[in-house]
């Protein structure tokens, strides 16, 4: 009987594709640099760049996974599924390094770290084609088993989109994206600087820029506006660079806001195209707006102490609530083992389902914590009574409600009865009144409330006077009289604990009093102690 032999596979037409494709994406990464000018569609089909670059990343991962079951011993025979998704690899990954090099001609991007990212990204994609080579000479000689020189290579192709993938996401979103919430003990065994204590830095010692201005821009404009990328030839990520400004000219004018480009561009529509961040970016919320319109017609002082300005009271309360925030995400952790709440694993589903809803943002208050946040988000869809009804099935979960500038009403508020464990209620710019706090007044743990530019009066207030744990509240621009606020927060006081506290204090001077040391001279001056 005569023995069969398989024909050896022509690696020629491999070659001569992995050879083509090797010139031409090194040689449009070596080209296509420096353009002064380019036509738009070029950027228009770069702006697909983002969302293709996630298939290669997803295909290489399969095939690392298929190949390593192919040549396992005893494992499944699919050596044709891994030759289809390598060579679906090899087409995604060109396409995607020829859209990121038509985005990267818009400019605005860190040299140096662009053109890392250009050429590995473009040997990555020529590394695939040189894979399918390495393949097909492997096989040629068995059909399965491992290959020193193919999968080694692969293995060093996915190390290889790693960095590829690390380097696009920092010039996308900006240094240290990807480590921010790196707990403090790793950061502090890798060198890197720690993430200052929540509540560290209050009122009396907080800079006007280092501790205000700049986690402003820190939280929604450096990404696009900093050392890796630099939209507009514009940084913000120190004071000095932000007031060169960009390529416009005046960003920041000291003491003018209609002449600072960056409050013009804060107030124009989401959907304008020089909104700024722009749509789908985090946006700075109405107070930061507020706080940094206050820093810019101030003059934009570039340091000084909170405590030695004069500030208006509303920006006084915007920027205590700025200061605030931290301390309450670290408070709310601790409460979270003396709560009676149900488990992040309990309502994950169901947050799951309410984050559907265009009108309901949920974010956990932190990792894995089963406190929760709901805030209205920014946009046309607004949070009303029926969003707020939504949130029964985890009313116990949440520590944080901001459905300001909604369409919440009086009745809608019923909810929040269910909602006893709410600390920060923010109700500013909508259409509650007197009535409404009613809801209010069970809140027995709410610390924080925001009723700026409502409808409430001094009757309000009544409904407040039983929450013992509120210790910040603002009605700038509601019904409130002076004289009412004023009779509320003397009402507010604890006049028994106020008593105790001064009987104490009356005890220690005694007891201070009692502490000195007869000392007898025979001088007329009399004894001294």
């Amino acid at each position: 009987m005569k023995k069969s032999y398989r024909r050896p596979a022509n690696l020629k037409p491999a070659i001569l594709i992995a050879s083509c494709a090797s010139l031409f994406l090194l040689g449009l990464a070596y080209f296509a640099v420096g353009a002064e000018s380019v036509p738009t569609w070029t950027l228009f089909l770069g702006r697909f760049h983002p969302a293709l670059l996630h298939l290669p990343i997803g295909f290489l991962v399969v095939l690392g996974v298929i190949e390593y079951l192919d040549s396992s011993m005893g494992g499944p025979r699919i050596g044709k599924a891994c030759e289809i998704v390598l060579k679906y690899t090899a087409y995604v990954s060109t396409l995607a390094a020829v859209l990121g090099i038509l985005l990267a001609l818009d400019g605005g991007y860190n040299d140096d770290l662009l053109a890392r990212h250009r050429w590995l990204g473009c040997i990555t994609a020529v590394s695939v084609f040189w894979l399918i080579v390495l393949r097909t000479r492997a096989r040629d000689r068995r059909r399965n088993g491992f290959s020193i020189p193919y999968h080694g290579a692969l293995g060093a192709t996915i190390i290889l989109l790693l960095v590829v993938g690390h380097d696009g996401g920092t010039l996308t979103h900006g240094s240290g994206y990807l480590t921010k919430y790196l707990p403090n003990p790793i950061k502090s065994v890798i060198g890197m600087e720690l993430e200052k204590e929540p509540g560290s830095n209050g009122f009396k010692v907080a800079d006007v820029y280092q501790d205000i201005i700049h986690p402003i821009f820190e939280e929604t404009c450096i990404a696009c506006h900093g050392v890796d990328k630099s939209k507009g030839d514009l940084r913000l990520d120190s004071f000095e660079l932000a007031m060169q400004g960009g390529e416009l000219g005046d960003t920041i004018v000291p003491g003018d806001i209609d002449a600072s480009e960056i409050i013009y561009r804060l107030h124009l529509d989401l959907d304008d195209d020089e909104r700024m961040p722009p749509e789908g970016k985090r946006q700075p919320s109405d107070s930061q707006i507020a706080i940094l319109e206050w820093w810019v017609e101030s003059g934009a002082p570039d340091a000084g102490l909170l405590s030695e300005l004069e500030l208006p009271e509303t920006i006084e309360a915007a920027i205590n609530a700025q200061l605030e925030q931290p301390a309450f995400v670290a408070e709310a952790e601790t409460m979270v083992a003396e709560l009676d709440v149900p488990s992040w694993e309990e309502i994950a589903a169901t947050v799951a389902e309410l984050q559907e809803d265009p009108r309901i943002n949920v974010q956990p208050i932190a990792l894995d914590s089963p406190l929760i946040r709901v805030k209205s988000p920014f946009g046309e869809s607004k949070f009303d009574d029926e969003a707020l009804a939504m949130l029964a099935p985890v009313a116990a979960n949440i520590a944080e409600l901001e459905i300001g500038f909604s369409n919440i009403t009086n009745e809608g508020l019923a909810t929040l009865s269910g909602m006893h464990n709410l600390e920060r209620l923010y109700l500013q710019k909508t259409t509650i009144s007197d009535e409404g706090l009613e809801h209010v007044a069970n809140l027995e743990n709410l610390r924080y409330l925001n009723l700026y530019g409502t409808q409430v009066s001094d009757d309000g207030l009544e409904y407040l006077e039983d929450l013992d744990q509120l210790q910040s509240l603002y009605l700038w621009e509601t019904q409130v009289t002076s004289e009412g606020a004023e009779a509320f927060r003397s009402n507010a006081l604890d006049q028994s604990q106020i008593n105790a506290w001064e009987e104490e204090i009356q005890a220690l001077k005694q007891k201070i009093n009692q502490s000195g040391v007869l000392v007898e001279t025979g001088a007329e001056a009399g004894p001294s102690s």
